[in-house]
């Protein structure tokens, strides 16, 4: 006969037990979450220290200078505006360049970072293309250099191997202060001559004046003085290495027949040459 027995355990002591598989996958990937936002809590702190303590610390170290060929670092970095213990993160670069172009002797300047504590300066120093004389307080002639963009930059006793160099004649500067311009209008004259200086410089070295002639709304004519002959030749305000070649070849040929005693002026600024003689003064 059946029989019912009473107990107090129930029937079910714990929950259905689900498989390893399913029980263990949302705990690794709860596991990953929380090491992922350690791992970034730590980085951003980080990120933090370095920006409130490291990085207001971080001064300029050392500054390099490339470029300069007569000017020492020093004398360049002279001119410098940059501010004691710059902080290498927010120090102006462009305050700096525009502040070293303040010597006259520099043609270009530029500035860059180097991470952590350096700036490397590249600079380009003008060169000599041709002298100017200015007349000093003592009211005597000094010869200045004058470079490609017409600019005065500095003395010849400052430049002995300038000396080579024509002589531009025919204006007068006044209150001479070094870094001024000639102006626009003997660009391309100097941009000329200084093409000539470093494609050809033996037949620069054969020109010994270039006379400037203002002919005011018509503009420039210059008259070429060479070195070895006393002759002046008049040309356009423009030298190229055919035209003094041409020119030289003319008065060596004149030379040779003994006319150099006759001749006033070559006239080369046509593409036949004209010349003129002397005038004969009766005794």
């Amino acid at each position: 006969m059946s029989e019912i027995v009473w107990t107090e355990h129930p029937f079910r002591a714990k929950p259905l037990a689900l498989s390893d598989g399913a029980e263990a996958r949302p705990s690794r990937w709860l596991r990953s979450a929380k090491w992922l936002l350690a791992g970034l809590t730590i980085l951003m702190l980080a990120v933090l220290f370095a920006v409130l303590i490291f990085l207001p610390a971080t001064g300029i170290e050392v500054v390099e200078v490339t470029g300069n060929a007569r000017l020492e670092a020093g004398e360049i970095l002279a001119w410098n505006v940059m501010p004691l213990e710059a902080n290498w993160f927010s120090v102006d670069l462009a305050a700096i360049a525009a502040g070293l172009l303040r010597n006259p002797r520099l043609a270009t300047a530029t500035v860059d970072k180097l991470f952590p504590d350096r700036l490397v300066v590249a600079v380009t120093e003008r060169q000599p293309v041709a002298l100017i004389h200015v007349r000093d307080a003592d009211n005597r002639l000094r010869p200045q250099c004058v470079d490609a963009a017409g600019v005065v930059f500095a003395p010849l006793a400052d430049w002995e191997d300038a000396a080579a160099m024509p002589i531009l004649s025919g204006l007068e500067l006044r209150n001479l202060q070094y870094g001024m311009s000639l102006g626009p209008r003997f660009g391309p004259l100097l941009q000329s001559v200084d093409r000539l200086r470093r494609e050809q410089p033996l037949l620069l070295a054969a020109i010994s004046e270039l006379r400037v002639v203002d002919l005011h709304e018509a503009g420039l004519e210059l008259l070429l003085y060479p070195l070895h002959y006393p002759v002046p030749v008049r040309i356009r305000p423009i030298l190229d290495a055919e035209l003094v070649k041409s020119i030289l070849l003319v008065l060596d040929v004149v030379s040779g027949r003994g006319l150099i005693p006759t001749i006033q002026e070559l006239d080369f600024r046509t593409d036949t040459y004209v010349y003129r003689i002397k005038e004969a003064v009766s005794e």
